[in-house]
């Protein structure tokens, strides 16, 4: 009896122990990790390796991407791909350098991320159901990227985060062909360099993923 009794308290006192350590960690603590983006805007797929160098300082570098199998819907909205026209995205993906401020040594950051941007897409006109006329464009920008947002870190290494902001364009290189010709597949393209090159894009990310330290 004495020794069940002695069994059971000392699992009463594990399960505090247990809980704590798997609750959340020092947030000042030096961790390296990497993160993975579960929800992730304006490019579905996003990988980052992360820093925690300093109570107040955090730094990482990324790479996202749109996978072209989901462009459709977009293509669509945009009235690109229609009974008339066909598109096609190739490349929407972009790396970025940024830099966090844990400005209460705590979760919540204020960060600017650092990168180049790619978007690059062709467009058909189609003439009785076949191909007709066809237009190409590409451009590549230089961005920067301003947000806030949180980084929760668990002590068995559990991380997950949430940052939003706005991506903005501070120069960029375009390709158009071809030009000149007053189609429609040009004027698609035109417009693909244009949102490219100048709209700047809302950011969203809610990620999980595993940290060191």
């Amino acid at each position: 009896m004495r020794s069940g009794l002695f069994l059971a308290g000392v699992l009463l006192l594990a399960v505090p122990a247990r809980a704590e350590e798997g609750g959340p960690d020092d947030p000042g603590r030096f961790r390296v990790g990497v993160n993975l983006g579960i929800v992730s805007i304006p490019r579905l797929i996003n990988f980052e390796g992360y820093a925690r160098i300093h109570p107040y300082i955090g730094i990482s570098g990324g790479w996202s991407t749109f996978p072209k199998f989901a462009s459709d819907a977009i293509l669509k909205w945009a009235d690109a791909k229609s009974a008339n026209t066909d598109a096609n995205l190739n490349d929407f993906s972009a790396w970025e350098v940024a830099l966090r401020i844990y400005p209460l040594r705590g979760t919540f950051f204020l960060g600017v991320g650092f990168g180049q941007q790619v978007v690059a897409g062709d467009f058909t006109e189609l003439q009785g159901g076949a191909a007709g006329l066809t237009a190409s464009a590409r451009v590549e920008s230089w961005v920067i990227t301003p947000r806030i947002g949180w980084q929760w870190v668990w002590a068995s290494g559990f991380a997950m985060g949430f940052d939003i902001g706005v991506q903005f364009v501070l120069s960029h290189k375009d390709t158009l062909f071809p030009s000149g010709t007053g189609t429609q597949a040009e004027q698609d393209a035109r417009d693909l360099i244009h949102w490219g090159a100048e709209v700047p894009l809302p950011v969203i990310r809610f990620s999980i993923g595993y940290h060191f330290g």
